[in-house]
């Protein structure tokens, strides 16, 4: 973890003394990023990062034994831990996720601190990706993959979406994995809607199924659309969009270029531009703080993991393929095949 935190530091514009992460009640990624834990909830927990590369960690006595920290029963005693542990004028803070009430408790225990947002060097951190993160990624994907090939065997004419959704998530249980984000399975017109939720609708044509793994806290992230014989002129043109993104990138290449070309080539073929952006990043989170969009302009770098998902979307049905890439130096490697 030591060149995880070196590296946020490094990212800085502005040095700051010490890294306070404060997960709350929603929790903060960053403190999975910055420690290394891989299991428990850690609500109201502090990771406490210093330049050095060293952490300390302060939680609940009910997460004591999955990792190394000082542990705290109630509120008191956990101000008392984060004063005995920070020094320093300068704290950085992950203003994307610190919650107003503890910006305020953080504020009284240290009054004469400066607190400086750090969110951006840690999502350029967070972006390229080290060996185990990598290797817990080619998990999540295979898991996927593998869930993605037995998709089309549940289904018969009295399925419904939620029963999909159901059988989706159990498949991801039972391989040690947990749902990335809240599966989504649309039948028929419902697949036109990119995050529709499902319900209780009957089997038909097209069948959209976007769902991830998250394995060790690290997502992937996959959309598989079935469909019938008058939807597979639009299916084709969809994959040889996705297939056109993927020949483009790699290390260097803007990633507005490649939405950019992908939108010229459904234009082309008579549709409109993609709702959405081309794809995202992936890591802790499905959505990992990178966009693959005309607007951006920053290019794609080695060890990044991208999500890659052209649609189109019609009035009575939706088709969208999602896989997930790992950025080379010529090129990308597909982890979901």
């Amino acid at each position: 973890m030591r060149e995880r935190i070196k590296k946020i530091f490094e990212n800085l514009e502005e040095g700051v003394d010490v890294i306070l992460i404060s997960t709350g009640m929603s929790g903060d990624k960053t403190f999975f990023y910055i420690t290394g834990v891989t299991e428990g909830l850690f609500e109201n927990s502090i990771a406490i990062a210093y330049p050095s590369g060293d952490y300390e960690i302060i939680c609940p006595k009910l997460e004591e034994g999955i990792a190394n920290a000082s542990v705290f029963q109630d509120v008191n005693e956990r101000n008392r831990l984060i004063k005995e542990k920070v020094s320093g004028e300068k704290i950085g803070v992950n203003g994307d996720k610190l919650t107003y009430k503890e910006y305020r408790n953080l504020k009284k225990l240290f009054p004469k601190a400066k607190f400086f947002d750090v969110w951006e060097a840690i999502a350029k951190a967070r972006l390229i990706k080290d060996k185990e993160e990598i290797k817990n990624i080619k998990k999540a994907c295979n898991i996927s993959a593998s869930i993605a090939e037995r998709l089309y065997s549940l289904f018969d004419s009295n399925i419904r979406e939620c029963d999909v959704k159901a059988e989706i998530n159990y498949m991801m249980e039972k391989e040690n994995a947990s749902p990335a984000f809240d599966t989504i399975v649309a039948f028929g017109k419902n697949s036109a809607q990119p995050h529709h939720k499902s319900v209780k609708k009957k089997f038909v044509m097209p069948v959209l199924c976007d769902f991830g793994a998250a394995y060790k806290n690290y997502c992937s992230d996959v959309t598989r659309t079935f469909v019938s014989k008058k939807q597979r002129e639009v299916y084709d043109v969809v994959k040889e969009g996705k297939f056109i993104a993927l020949d483009m990138m790699g290390e260097g290449v803007k990633a507005g270029d490649v939405a950019k070309s992908v939108n010229e080539f459904f234009i082309k073929k008579g549709f409109k531009k993609m709702i959405h952006s081309l794809g995202h990043s992936l890591g802790l989170s499905p959505h990992d703080g990178f966009s693959i969009n005309e607007k951006n302009d920053e290019i794609m770098k080695e060890n990044m993991i991208l999500a890659v998902e052209p649609a189109i979307y019609l009035k009575n049905f939706g088709i969208r393929i999602e896989d997930d890439v790992l950025v080379k130096k010529n090129g990308v490697e597909v982890l979901t095949k």
